[in-house]
């Protein structure tokens, strides 16, 4: 037996530390473009990170739910990852403990600088290594996931000082249904979200407001801890030609299929169905517009039809309002606006949309606080796709399909 060769398989089991999580893959080694199945059997955890990291950089990840201390997970390995191996890290935000497993990954398509593999022709396509891994075994203990999946979102004041108390962040999922949660600002410059219901892919929006209306850049911090190893070991791959060309063309169909599925990611974003109850309330109004074709613009609708709802401005601000009286006190706050979720700060641009690709008009009634932010009422507006058909999102929000934990 060569020597340089510490026969190991192509995932090296190391040593579980004190988070005690045991991981198993489906394969014991990858072709780029692949998919990667993860199992994880861990105690104390609802929420698990997995991430795949080579000595660069963050390579890829997933969130999974723990249920009965099992969870599974699926990683789309980029058709780009050079050959070689990578870490896998599972872990948990609050806990500092970090479980390891090496993972060969193999790209027989694209020649990469920072390939780290030695080709064997062999009957059997096995994975050896040469060398040992120095890898990352620690994490800073973050905030515990007790009851959702935790988002945390960068906010930035250009310039500006505003602090934390008066910064109104917001998370919205876009859709049929409104799913609004209020950030809480754990410094002048950082909102953390507390999510529950919200699981698969899903179109967000994040948005920051400060106490006089301005609203601030925000942007989402990526989920995961990019544990870089310091040093991973050389792979010797010892290949079956066959088996690798097979592989290889299986991968290849399936993401022709999966492009030819997602030809338009627009179109492939299914939203939740339609529901009107909003944190366990029923609308006092609503509207279906195919009764109200006639109306061309949110506009018309609102002053020809709509009862409980009126306009007028705040400090220069046009804002919308909702009065059980069907008159404005002065001295009422006014109402959170939101079309298929996302909320609404330039009335204008609303009134101007067209009312055809409306569906439903919800007003809800009751006060709302969130943060410094006080509202009388909710008008909801729901288009025909869910999905802010034409509708354009306001400055300064941030708009991305987030994978939430299934």
């Amino acid at each position: 037996m060569n020597k340089r060769i510490k026969i190991s398989i192509a995932v090296l089991a190391i040593a579980l530390n004190s988070f005690a999580a045991s991981i198993e893959t489906d394969r014991p080694w990858y072709l780029a473009g692949e998919t990667m199945k993860v199992s994880i059997t861990t105690d104390n955890a609802l929420i698990a990170y997995a991430e795949l990291c080579d000595t660069h950089s963050l390579s890829a990840g997933c969130i999974i739910s723990i249920y009965g201390g099992k969870g599974d997970g699926i990683i789309e390995l980029p058709s780009y990852l050079h050959s070689g191996y990578y870490v896998l890290s599972v872990y948990t935000r609050d806990n500092s403990n970090v479980s390891n497993q090496l993972v060969a990954i193999i790209n027989p398509l694209h020649k990469s600088k920072d390939d780290d593999i030695e080709w064997v022709s062999g009957n059997n396509s096995i994975a050896t290594s040469v060398g040992f891994a120095d890898l990352v075994n620690k994490k800073d203990v973050d905030v515990r996931e007790t009851e959702g999946h935790i988002i945390k979102a960068r906010i930035k004041n250009g310039g500006q000082v505003f602090k934390s108390d008066q910064i109104r962040p917001s998370l919205s999922i876009i859709g049929k249904q409104i799913h609004y949660f209020e950030g809480k600002m754990a410094n002048d410059s950082i909102a953390i979200f507390y999510t529950y219901g919200i699981n698969g892919k899903q179109p967000l929006v994040l948005s920051a407001v400060t106490h006089t209306d301005t609203s601030l850049p925000i942007e989402i911090i990526s989920p995961f801890e990019a544990l870089i190893p310091k040093k991973l070991p050389h792979l010797v791959f010892h290949y079956n030609r066959s088996e690798i060309e097979a592989r290889s063309i299986e991968m290849q169909r399936q993401h022709l299929v999966k492009e030819e599925q997602e030809d338009d990611t627009q179109s492939a974003i299914v939203p939740l169905d339609y529901d009107d109850t909003v944190f366990g309330s029923k609308p006092i109004q609503t509207y279906n517009l195919d009764e109200y074709r006639q109306f061309q613009t949110i506009r018309e609708v609102l002053l020809e039809y709509v009862i409980f709802v009126s306009k007028r401005k705040v400090k220069g601000v046009p804002q919308l309002f909702v009065s059980l009286e069907q008159a404005p006190n002065v001295n009422s706050w006014p109402s959170l606006v939101l079309i298929d979720g996302m909320p609404i700060t330039n009335i204008e641009r609303l009134m101007n949309y067209d009312a055809r690709r409306i569906h439903h008009i919800n007003i809800y009634g009751g006060q709302y606080t969130f943060g410094y932010g006080e509202f009388n009422g909710i008008l909801s507006f729901v288009t025909r796709s869910g999905l802010l058909t034409n509708y354009p999102i306001e400055p300064n929000m941030q708009y991305l399909v987030y994978d939430f934990p299934k």
